[in-house]
């Protein structure tokens, strides 16, 4: 079987390396893969650098003639059986090259939450579309009144995480520890957001505000992440988008008017995601409004008890007094109660983060998610089963 993806996004967050992971596990399960990406984007290193044989498109317009004769080319000659969309932008010319193609089969997945598409314009476009993933059961829900798709063409596929390699790092939680002068007995409270407003990250530097100053010196906070990048930055110009620079700025402000600067620390991007997340002892994740969170799932599969505000795909994925806690959007104030309640109750961090492993072992194991799309991949259009 051979598979045609499309990813021309710019960024390099979630959405993209995820797509990207897929690609490259759908390979390893013996699916030949092509991509369609932007030269020199970070996806386009990333799949070439996995062996993934990438496409470079004449045009990355919206509707581009010459972008769906390209891709009309690629599917006769390169044998594909089916296109899968990843960047919502791409469905455009995806469809349109599908248009009247009766073998093929068009997939979308759809990693974030989304406006309202229902007019005559997306009714044509979206009428190709044999399937919609998504991994939010509360968006599947909406989707029938957000986009013009029926529910029996929208399907849950949980988020793949690789289970084998959530383990902790003994040497690594010692090491970033020591680096950020957290001793042995103090509980490391973090975070791995990007640095937006809607991830609600000062809501989380707030909330050690309201922490006792007793209990203080014992508690410090980590905040993992930058400012959201921007899509393609000029020479010599900040590769971040100013409001979220911004935002940054403001969460600096705070700390050192607060006198925090001992007790809250900003780590930036790191890599390391499970030698970081191996160093805390309570992961918070403070979005106002997220679909289904991988890094919640990073967390949780490393046996991080989780508090997170009560909103959007969380409440999918966390399980309240059993695997987390919830807050109320944007109350810092109540953020801290429930960071509180796991740093003086050691039994219950240790009991609400093997049950959040357990969750994520159960339901989203990558190769079962590898499996459940290609059985996907395989299904025959409507219009042959009618035959």
């Amino acid at each position: 079987m051979t598979s045609l993806h499309l990813c021309t996004s710019d960024a390099w967050g979630g959405l993209e390396l995820y797509a990207a992971t897929l690609m490259k596990e759908l390979q390893h399960a013996g699916c030949d893969v092509l991509a369609i990406c932007k030269p020199d984007s970070k996806i386009h290193r990333f799949l070439s650098d996995a062996g993934i044989e990438t496409i470079v498109l004449p045009s990355y317009s919206v509707v581009s003639i010459r972008a769906i004769r390209t891709i009309r080319s690629i599917l006769r000659e390169r044998h594909v059986d089916v296109v899968h969309v990843h960047f919502h932008k791409d469905i455009w010319v995806a469809s349109l090259a599908l248009r009247g193609d009766t073998e093929r089969r068009l997939f979308l997945s759809i990693y974030m939450g989304v406006p309202k598409k229902n007019d005559p314009w997306h009714r044509f476009i979206y009428k190709r579309v044999d399937a919609i993933f998504t991994s939010s059961q509360e968006l599947n829900r909406r989707l029938p009144q957000l986009y013009p798709v029926p529910s029996s063409k929208i399907h849950f596929l949980p988020y793949g995480r690789y289970i084998d390699r959530y383990v902790s790092d003994e040497r690594k939680r010692n090491d970033i520890r020591r680096q950020f002068g957290v001793q042995q007995n103090d509980i490391l409270v973090g975070t791995m957001v990007r640095i937006d407003p809607g991830k609600g990250v000062m809501d989380f530097a707030r909330s050690f505000s309201y922490i006792d100053p007793e209990e203080r010196k014992k508690i410090k906070y980590l905040i993992v992440g930058e400012p959201t990048r921007k899509g393609k930055a000029n020479p010599h110009e900040s590769p971040f988008e100013e409001h979220c620079v911004s935002y940054l700025r403001d969460i600096e402000a705070f700390i050192a008017a607060e006198g925090f600067e001992r007790n809250i620390f900003l780590a930036g991007f790191q890599s390391d995601l499970t030698g970081y997340l191996s160093a805390m002892d309570v992961f918070v994740f403070p979005s106002r409004d997220e679909m289904y969170s991988l890094v919640v799932l990073d967390a949780m599969g490393m046996g991080l008890p989780v508090v997170a505000a009560r909103a959007g795909g969380n409440l999918d994925q966390i399980e309240e007094g059993k695997s987390g806690l919830f807050f109320d959007v944007a109350d810092s104030r109540d953020a801290a109660e429930k960071i509180m309640n796991y740093v003086r109750d050691p039994e219950l961090r240790r009991r609400h983060g093997e049950q959040a492993r357990v969750f994520v072992e159960r339901r989203h194991d990558i190769n079962a998610t590898i499996t459940t799309l290609l059985d996907f991949y395989k299904l025959p259009r409507r219009s042959e089963q009618r035959v």
